[in-house]
């Protein structure tokens, strides 16, 4: 059996708007992916056609073999999403937040949940608008963890953070989540270093895939990238 997470197969957008072009693509089950191109590309369209309730595409998407449009409350329960412009209870503690939105979930692990809190350090007794964004970042990751999620979803997830609140982001990914499927969508490319492979959007299309290093040596757009992104470091220094 294939230890696939997530499967697309010729998916297309409809209506009206900027849509993906016939994008068929597995990701695997324990890789760190990492969803890359300039804007206007197709990442968070992506991420949007695998969370929206209503089919917005022809094609199909599958998670561990069914299809999502038909499953989408069963997959909703196994998909953690981390975004800045998730919405939580402003006013309300961490833990207040996870007793109350964990609810929605059969299977949330209170005692995961302040674990993984602990392990990030970060209070659970401090309200969300009293929180970093960093906090507020881990407090999301620690949500999607304690409600067992299988395929995690990064939009942008540290896209304002410094480069220390960053780093602490991605080594909790790493101590965190094992043996998970995760999908990053980011433009900097120190955030995608550590990715096992790559995907790059170029107009709704899947230009490249690889690892980095085979992107690399190919010298194409992900290398373009990287080296531009060098290069205007170099001349900040």
């Amino acid at each position: 059996m294939e230890n696939i997470a997530l499967t697309l197969e010729n998916v297309t957008g409809k209506g009206l708007g900027f849509k993906l072009k016939d994008i068929s693509a597995k990701f695997e089950n324990g890789y760190i992916y990492a969803i890359i191109g300039k804007n206007g590309a197709g990442k968070t369209t992506l991420f949007n056609y695998i969370l929206a309730q209503r089919k917005r595409y022809t094609g199909s998407i599958k998670m561990s073999g069914y299809e999502l449009e038909r499953n989408h409350a069963k997959a909703m329960e196994i998909i953690g999403f981390v975004s800045e412009d998730n919405v939580f209870f402003e006013n309300r503690t961490g833990k207040q937040n996870a007793d109350i939105l964990g609810l929605v979930y059969d299977d949330f692990d209170v005692e995961l949940f302040n674990e993984c809190m602990k392990k990030m350090n970060v209070s659970t007794a401090t309200t969300l608008w009293r929180m970093s964004r960093g906090e507020r970042m881990k407090f999301q990751l620690a949500f999607a963890i304690a409600h067992h999620s299988r395929l995690y979803l990064l939009d942008e997830a540290t896209a304002s953070l410094d480069v220390d609140n960053e780093t602490m982001i991605q080594e909790s990914l790493s101590q965190l989540i094992k043996n998970k499927t995760v999908m990053i969508i980011a433009h900097r490319m120190r955030t995608v270093a550590d990715a096992d492979k790559i995907v790059v959007l170029k107009n709704g299309k899947v230009a490249e895939s690889g690892k980095p290093s085979e992107l690399m040596e190919r010298a194409g757009i992900y290398a373009g990238m990287v080296n531009t992104q060098l290069t205007a470091a170099n001349w900040s220094l």
